[in-house]
């Protein structure tokens, strides 16, 4: 039974064998198709491998590897099992407080970027205002003036200052108000 299976799952079939018919008395050999020349190396490529193997189940008396685990335990006793159970406790707390830091810096950089995602960047006061205000415009003015080449009709400069702008108005909300792009 178990043979049959094999080679069935060797063919590549899984449905039920007919009950063969019985043979005429004119015997006919006609050409295999391609489907019967695969059966057929199927089940003598079954047969070479299974010849070693035994298809008989194993009796409990050949399985004993349970007994020495038990064997094995009861060798070492109480006192390495406790051993044991204490590493791990030991490694446990050693886990849980790398969770806790990581938990700890998960959050202060969920709430910077929850600031800086609400436009609470920068102040908008002092002279550090008004240099990103001139730089922001720097970089507009020569982005709206370079104008587009005659051949091509792309922009004639190389670089694509529109994403370096646009990082700029996230990290400076203020900048928002002065953009002509």
């Amino acid at each position: 039974m178990a043979k049959s299976n094999l080679i069935k799952l060797a063919k590549g079939t899984t449905k039920k064998a007919e009950p063969a018919k019985k043979a005429e008395k004119k015997e006919v050999e006609k050409p295999l198709t391609p489907a019967e020349e695969r059966d057929l190396k199927a089940k003598a490529k079954v047969e070479e491998l299974l010849q070693d193997v035994s298809l008989v189940p194993q009796s409990k008396e050949e399985d004993k590897g349970d007994e020495t685990l038990i064997e094995l335990d009861e060798v070492k006793g109480t006192d390495w099992l406790t051993e044991q159970v204490t590493a791990l406790n030991a490694e446990n707390d050693l886990l849980k407080a790398d969770l806790a830091i990581a938990k700890e810096d998960y959050r202060r950089i969920f709430e910077e970027n929850q600031r800086i995602k609400s436009g609470a960047g920068i102040s908008d006061d002092g002279e550090i205002k008004t240099k990103v205000v001139e730089l922001f415009n720097e970089l507009q003015n020569n982005y709206i003036s370079m104008g587009v080449n005659q051949m091509t009709g792309a922009p004639n400069f190389i670089i694509r200052p529109v994403g370096f702008m646009n990082r700029m108005i996230v990290f400076f909300p203020f900048l928002q108000k002065i953009k002509k792009f």
